[in-house]
């Protein structure tokens, strides 16, 4: 509820109260005009009402002088916050425009609180009274509201340094979960006292039932008497009820139908996705060495990001949620929208359209300037054919959405049928990159195996050689057999190999087979897209050239309207003198006639004309205050005689006063020792006691045995 002087709490869009702009009865920001004299009489109708009952007068209320305004305006404030119940003769002026400035800012008052406003405030001038006045009758019960929340909604600005403390933080934080506590409360018991009914209602409620409750009676009665002579009227009736039951037990079974219907679709969906992991995990797993651990990260990487995606949704949901709640927060917190509150906005709106029409008759009339007429019809076209190139454009953004739904819905179906998921975009790229990779494998594998049979070939020369010199050379066996074992694992890597090369052809033709297929589907699409977009950079070039030309044509009318409202302006603000002027002189005018108007009625009093009497008592007024004056010097008199007798018996009666005071004393004394005698007696022990001696007439003495 704290902010910045001169601004007023506003929260989310909500209603401010009554601003003080109109108080001064002048059109600031296109406020409605006020007389200063139905600013008066409003205050003092609304002073004269409940609760404070002033009965005060219109000409009385503006010859009150600058303490009893200050007092009015305490009596109002205390109504709002008994805590301004304050006596202003002891309150220093600085302490009271500290109290009622502060409070003022609390509440919302819209001025500038500066040297003048302080001035004003403290000598009491109606100029700044009467405004306060005016704002806070207008707004009674909303302020009053207002100050109340305002003792605990009110943020404490806490410097950082001090937050630093652990304790500090925690009493500061213990503070503000106090404060929300009772927002929410307070929110909820405003909730519950507009969902309560009046009581008056509620009874009228119940008779209006009670009412129907006999008619249903009556009407079921008359039917028994009607039906009772039907034979069939019974079995009929069982029917029936019987129908109601079964229609009230279909309606059941449909919703709950629809119900396990929507439960199937998500359970299947959910299995869908689970299929699909599963299966890539499968996938995963069966291939071997580094591709395995490669797609095994691809998928964890892929999760990773899908998460972040997630949680970066899910945070971005909830920071507009509690945006959300701390709107309506500050909403709940300000008072409700009365009905003068919707009249001041619309009284607002209506002079605004007024002066809009009037500046674009003023402006029609100045711009009727052939040339810039020309300027106006291309700026037409131009906006017409933006808004049509904008309605083609809308067009094929719809075409594409619902192309896109029907893709999705046709690979959810296929999906579905056969078990399998297109692949999107960057899983594509992904498996192109896989393909990549074992494509290079398999060139190095088979520039390997080339090598490999090379030097097969070497050898099985250099064998022959060998054997055509000498025929059994020292450790034939052995190289035969190593030979037979070297070519038994060159048949198993070619068969590997070949069964390699066999998978990676398969999935490439069926890939090409699947590209060729989409690529079919979406030429026609694609020929489209091209022809539009051609047409889109024609459109756009002629709409960047008139853009051109209409920037020009608007800066030249920008800058005339920016004159024209300099005038506007300068014109607003004599009207707003001479209004004032014009207020303050019929103020003053009344002010006269009313006064004029007593001395003529005390003239004709004093002539002694036929039937002209200032009252039943007197017939002028003079006489009248000659009596009071009297009879307040006779008082003055008789107050005199009693001061005078008053100083002159002091000194006796305070003497006669301590006497007393003495006596009692004694009398005390007495008393307390009667009682120690009495339970020294009951006792039976002799202690030291005191008795009177009468001896002497007319004298009490003490005497110690």
């Amino acid at each position: 509820l704290a902010q910045a002087p001169g601004r007023g709490v506003r929260a989310g869009g909500a209603p401010s109260l009554l601003p003080p702009s109109e108080v001064v009865g002048s059109r600031r920001g296109g406020c409605g005009e006020r007389s200063m004299a139905a600013q008066l009489k409003e205050i003092v109708d609304r002073l004269n009402a409940e609760p404070f009952c002033c009965d005060l007068s219109l000409v009385g209320f503006d010859e009150k002088d600058p303490f009893e305004l200050m007092d009015i305006l305490k009596k109002v404030l205390v109504y709002l916050d008994p805590k301004h119940d304050v006596d202003l003769r002891e309150e220093k002026p600085d302490a009271m425009y500290q109290r009622i400035a502060e409070f003022l800012h609390i509440l919302g008052y819209q001025c500038s609180f500066d040297i003048e406003f302080q001035q004003g405030l403290i000598s009491g001038d109606k100029h700044t009274v009467h405004p306060i006045l005016y704002w806070l009758l207008s707004n009674l019960e909303a302020l009053r509201k207002r100050s109340y929340l305002a003792k605990f909604c009110m943020n404490l600005e806490v410097p950082e340094e001090f937050l630093r403390e652990e304790k500090v933080y925690e009493v500061h934080q213990t503070y503000k979960e106090l404060q929300s506590q009772f927002k929410a409360t307070h929110a909820h018991v405003e909730q519950e006292r507009q969902g309560r009914m009046n009581p008056s209602d509620l009874q009228r409620e119940v008779a209006q039932l009670d009412s129907e409750r006999e008619q249903l009676a009556q009407k079921i009665q008359q039917l028994r008497m009607r039906t009772e002579r039907d034979e069939g009227f019974q079995t009929l009736l069982e029917v029936t009820s019987m129908l109601r039951k079964e229609q009230e037990e279909e309606a059941r079974l449909a919703e709950k139908l629809a119900e396990q219907r929507y439960q199937l679709e998500q359970t299947e969906q959910l299995y869908i996705e689970r299929s699909a992991r599963l299966r890539e995990m499968r996938e995963a797993q069966q291939s071997e060495g580094e591709d395995n651990a490669e797609a095994m990260l691809r998928l964890l990487r892929g999760e990773v990001s899908k998460s972040r995606e997630a949680f970066a949704r899910v945070k971005r949901e909830t920071e507009e949620k509690f945006q959300r709640l701390k709107e309506i927060d500050s909403a709940l917190s300000d008072p409700p929208v009365t009905k003068m509150d919707i009249d001041n906005l619309e009284g607002e709106i209506g002079d605004m359209q007024a002066e809009i029409q009037n500046l674009e008759a003023k402006l029609n009339e100045q711009n009727q300037d052939t040339r810039l007429s020309v300027y106006k019809q291309q700026a037409n076209l131009v906006s017409k054919k933006k808004q049509e190139s904008l309605k083609e454009r809308k067009q094929l953004e719809d075409e594409r959405d619902s192309l896109s739904k029907d893709l999705s819905q046709k690979e959810r179906e296929y999906e579905q049928m056969k078990g399998h998921k297109f692949m999107k975009r960057d899983e594509f790229k992904n498996y192109a990159a896989s393909l990549r990779d074992k494509s290079a494998k398999f060139k190095r594998l088979k520039a390997e195996l080339s090598e490999a049979r090379h030097e097969v070939a070497v050898l099985v020369r250099t064998e022959q050689l060998l054997k055509a010199q000498d025929p059994t050379p020292a450790g034939l066996k052995e190289t035969e057999a190593m030979l037979e074992k070297a070519s038994v694992e060159k048949s198993q890597v070619d068969r590997a190999k070949g069964k390699t090369l066999d998978e990676i052809s398969g999935i490439v033709q069926k890939i090409n087979s699947q590209l060729k297929e989409k690529k079919n589907k979406l030429a026609p699409q694609i020929k489209a897209l091209r022809s539009v977009r051609q047409n889109f950079q024609q459109v756009e070039v002629k709409y960047l050239e008139k853009k051109g030309t209409y920037d020009q044509a608007k800066s030249a009318m920008d800058g005339e309207l920016n004159k024209l409202a300099g005038d506007v302006k300068q014109l607003e603000a004599e009207v707003l003198e001479a209004e004032q002027n014009y207020h303050e002189l019929n103020m003053q005018m009344s002010t006269a006639d009313s006064k004029l108007a007593r001395a003529r009625r005390e003239a004709s009093c004093m002539r002694k004309e036929e039937g002209i009497r200032h009252s039943p008592e007197f017939q002028t007024l003079a006489e009248q205050y000659q009596k009071q004056i009297q009879l307040l010097d006779e008082q003055c008199k008789d107050l005199r005689k009693d001061q005078k007798t008053v100083k002159d018996t002091h000194e006796d009666n305070l003497k006669q006063k301590r006497a007393f005071m003495q006596l009692e004393k004694l009398m005390q004394i007495k008393l307390k020792v009667a009682k120690q005698e009495v339970q020294g007696l009951q006792y039976g022990g002799m202690p030291t006691r005191t008795v009177m001696d009468n001896t002497t007439m007319g004298v009490e003495r003490l005497v110690i045995e």
